[in-house]
């Protein structure tokens, strides 16, 4: 489960490299670049793939599926969420995923969770609500959030459905492809959510553009995808949790943002159901 940590971690620090990328750069294109980015350092992966295994029976319209879900959508909803609100607020929302996992799997894919990760769920859950529904900060926009809970849905979905493809494909493969096959598809509509096209880049701009696409899309899909292929979805799902309390934690440390009291015993809470899911045992 290490790698659903590193992955919640480097996740959760990408609204703080949004906000530093906003100074210069249209938040569409912000996503567009970080996957550019990813995509051509991951080329050499998907290129040997294709030599090694030109007769291997791929779903090559799922995996661009979930690319386009994974990628594009989920990035475009949390970064353009991001524009209308604090970086600690858009953190907070993502907490809310644990129950959307749940939720989607009990709704869509027939797949009960035990009381326990239920319980676990709803606990992360109030620890958002805690953060986000109580916090002092004067930057929080009901769209930005609502914006942001709506990429919790779509990563409810390609969470479950990604469980399957990595059962035939390496997580690494996996992770080239998808990205590389969601950029494509999800390229018109980043160009047409681009509202400015005026480009000046910074010192401080780039190093974020560079972090948001080798750490947070790059690196932290890869370890996702690794610690899903071994892990229960609905476990995987807690984890996600974490992203507020890094995102949360970071703000505060660059961005000045603050928070009160009660928003910090929601961090508590949320660190409390990923901890204790870290020692549940598997058949949970």
């Amino acid at each position: 489960m290490i790698y659903l940590l590193l992955a919640s971690f480097l996740w959760g620090t990408s609204f703080i490299a949004g906000k530093f990328t906003y100074e210069t750069l249209d938040p569409a294109l912000v996503v567009l670049f970080r996957l550019i980015i990813a995509g051509v350092i991951l080329f050499p992966i998907t290129l040997r793939f294709i030599k090694e295994n030109s007769k291997s029976d791929v779903d090559w319209k799922k995996i661009a599926l979930l690319g386009f879900l994974t990628y594009p959508a989920t990035f475009l909803l949390q970064f353009i969420g991001l524009q209308y609100t604090s970086a600690s607020s858009a953190a907070t929302m993502i907490g809310i995923e644990p129950l959307m996992v749940i939720l989607i799997g009990q709704l869509f894919f027939k797949e009960k969770a035990s009381l326990t990760i239920w319980l676990l769920g709803t606990i992360a859950f109030i620890g958002v609500f805690l953060l986000v529904g109580l916090s002092d900060s004067k930057e929080i926009s009901l769209i930005g959030c609502l914006l942001v809970l709506a990429s919790t849905i779509v990563v409810a979905l390609w969470l479950r459905l990604s469980k399957s493809v990595l059962g035939n494909l390496n997580p690494k493969v996996y992770t080239a492809l998808s990205l590389q096959l969601g950029t494509l598809i999800g390229l018109p509509f980043m160009l047409l959510l681009v509202k400015n096209w005026n480009i000046n880049f910074s010192y401080s701009s780039i190093i974020a553009l560079l972090y948001l696409g080798i750490g947070c899309s790059l690196f932290a899909n890869w370890a996702w995808n690794k610690g899903l292929s071994e892990t229960e979805t609905n476990k995987s799902g807690i984890f996600l949790a974490l992203e507020p309390v890094f995102g949360v934690l970071f703000s505060i440390i660059l961005l000045n943002d603050s928070l009160s009291i009660t928003s910090w015993v929601g961090v508590a809470l949320v660190i409390l159901s990923a901890a204790v899911c870290l020692v549940l045992p598997k058949k949970n």
